[in-house]
């Protein structure tokens, strides 16, 4: 399995488009890693996670082939992870020629559903023959999609969503657990954890609150260390697992250089833009 992070930001990437806080400012200065655009990932070739604004972005930076994404996980509705506006470039008839896969299959909670037809009947104009077939995929219900299989776990997160998700996805051997976004994770996803006897080999942790002191539907450093703990008391990590930060928010107190070496005394690595694992 290769994990590609494509970007690493919250909602409002980093630098933030209209901020000249000390934390944008440093960031836009210094450059490199310290630059973050929206939340986006990328499992192999073919299979994605999250569908921000920033996707075309992706692709250009990453020299990808975009048409070869056969599976698009979405975690949630909320703009920042899920812009659908763009999927109509999937066209073959106007804007896409000589896909590498024909069809995308696209999946979500009811929420990511009723947000893309409801841009599909909004843009009536635009044509309808992207390819892309919609499904929706019922908690904790393990779905095998080609050599994945994934499921969707309930993510601490977006209440007026029911619900928004979390990813374990497994490919032969190699399992990710992929949190984005959440704050600490429900008792019932480690009850189904446990009794599945799930073992992570990669888990990312949503690190929004950086520095902060988190709370809500969010995690920081703080309760990241705390969740790998019982994670690891748990037995659903061991001490080969590796343990990746991610989804980081300007408002965290640290740029990327900073937060480098605190994130490494707690065992974690700290994703960038364009990282591969």
């Amino acid at each position: 399995m290769k994990l590609k992070y494509l970007g690493t930001a919250a909602a409002e990437g980093w630098p933030a488009v209209f901020c000249r806080c000390d934390h944008c400012e440093r960031a836009k200065s210094i450059g490199g890693r310290n630059i973050r655009t929206r939340s986006q990932a990328l499992l192999n070739n073919d299979l994605l996670i999250d569908f921000p604004s920033d996707t075309n972005h992706h692709m250009l930076m990453n020299n990808l082939d975009l048409s070869a994404v056969k599976y698009l996980l979405v975690t949630h509705a909320h703009l920042d992870h899920f812009a659908p506006l763009d999927l109509f470039f999937r066209s073959k008839s106007y804007y896409a020629h000589n896909l590498t896969e024909e069809k995308m299959y696209l999946y979500g909670n009811n929420e990511v559903l009723e947000k893309y037809d409801n841009i599909c009947r909004e843009y009536t104009v635009e044509p309808k023959d992207q390819s892309i077939i919609p499904a929706f995929l019922p908690l904790y219900t393990p779905v095998r999609l080609g050599k994945y299989t994934v499921t969707a776990l309930k993510a601490y997160h977006a209440p007026e969503e029911k619900y928004p998700y979390i990813y374990l996805i497994t490919e032969g051997n190699c399992t990710l657990l992929y949190m984005h976004d959440t704050g600490r994770l429900f008792d019932e996803v480690y009850d189904y954890l446990i009794k599945n006897n799930v073992k992570a080999d990669i888990i990312s942790y949503d690190c929004t609150f950086g520095l902060l002191k988190s709370g809500g539907g969010h995690l920081g450093l703080d309760s990241c260390a705390l969740e790998k703990d019982k994670l690891f008391e748990n037995g659903i990590s061991d001490k080969n697992t590796r343990h990746i930060i991610n989804h980081f928010s300007h408002n965290g107190g640290a740029i990327y250089d900073e937060i480098v070496p605190i994130a490494a005394e707690y065992g974690f690595e700290t994703a960038y833009d364009g990282m591969e694992v």
